[in-house]
């Protein structure tokens, strides 16, 4: 198989990247670099079967030729940051919803008939269905960067009906694991790099999530593809147990040796509206066979390892 990977150079793209790579694929990489990383790709650089593309997916010339001769795409690449989103409120719409009209259109005009994407589990808001399944209806969307997720999923389905695209769409939650570079877990291991004594935890510490090991849901990901019936097939991916935020705070702090004052408060407006449990119900993928191969309290324990000893990723100020 021949495939595209959009993000190429992001947390999840690289580690899709280099999965593939591994299982004898021939691979294009797709990334402008402005938050994916170029180191992420090295590994993946000294592959004879990997092709990376230098490009914006906002140009449709590029995605268009990047799509040639491809069987199926991964588009894993999309504007994920709340707050930048919420300043500048164009940016969601141009690179969650043009750049994915652009990816779909270009498989159109190829015929490439699969696509795998990367939507998310914010879509299901503040539900009080738990834990949540995909059937779970959608709450309003309350931030830019869900609705944007939401139209790009509307977009995917419709091609996917009028074209006879197939379509995977993953909603996955709280993903952690090596090569990470956002996210709450990001944000924490950044600021006692820079005040090793002190947390400013904006949230509750009673706030539940699942996380879950990148390579695991890279797992999830290509174990659901050749199971995917319907034109646009939705699969939840998450960890199979939740715990609270003081937890991955607990197993943070213990991982770096340290013991740091802690300091709870509310949370930026922009966030107030998430649940206070995101729990998956991850049934649809277990039925396949699939488990996580590493706890929640593992996962979290080798991001900071890893982000220990990547340092450079934590310079930038907090």
């Amino acid at each position: 198989m021949r495939s595209l990977v959009t993000g190429a150079a992001g947390f999840l793209g690289s580690q899709t990247v280099d999965r593939l790579l591994a299982d004898g694929h021939e691979v294009i990489g797709i990334d402008n670099y402005i938050t994916g990383k170029r180191e992420f790709l090295d590994h993946a650089c000294a592959s004879p079967r990997f092709q990376l593309v230098l490009g914006d997916l906002f140009d449709f010339t590029t995605v268009s030729e990047a799509c040639q001769g491809v069987d199926a795409v991964f588009h894993l690449a999309a504007h994920s940051n709340l707050h930048d989103g919420a300043e500048f409120p164009r940016r969601d719409l141009d690179q969650n919803v043009i750049v994915t009209w652009n990816v779909l259109e270009a498989m159109r005009r190829h015929r490439i008939a699969t696509l795998i994407y990367a939507s998310t589990a914010s879509l299901y808001g503040a539900n009080t269905l738990v834990p949540t399944p995909e059937t779970a209806p959608l709450s309003d969307q309350t931030t830019l960067l869900s609705a944007s997720k939401l139209a790009a999923e509307a977009f995917i389905t419709a091609y996917a009906h009028t074209y006879g695209l197939r379509a995977l769409l993953r909603r996955p939650a709280t993903i952690v694991g090596e090569r990470q570079s956002h996210g709450h877990l990001f944000r924490f291991c950044r600021q006692l790099h820079h005040h090793p004594g002190r947390l400013d935890v904006p949230g509750d510490p009673a706030l539940r999530r699942g996380y879950l090991d990148v390579a695991d849901c890279v797992d999830a990901m290509l174990l659901a593809l050749p199971h995917a019936t319907a034109p646009a097939e939705i699969f939840n991916v998450g960890a199979l147990s939740h715990h609270s935020l003081a937890d991955a705070i607990a197993w943070t702090t213990s991982e770096l040796g340290l013991d740091p004052v802690i300091h709870y408060h509310p949370p930026p407006a922009i966030t107030r509206s998430a649940a206070p449990t995101l729990h998956l119900d991850c049934s649809k993928l277990t039925s396949l066979g699939w488990r996580p191969q590493t706890s929640p309290e593992a996962a979290v324990r080798r991001t900071v390892r890893y982000l220990t000893a990547n340092p450079w990723l934590l310079a930038a100020g907090c």
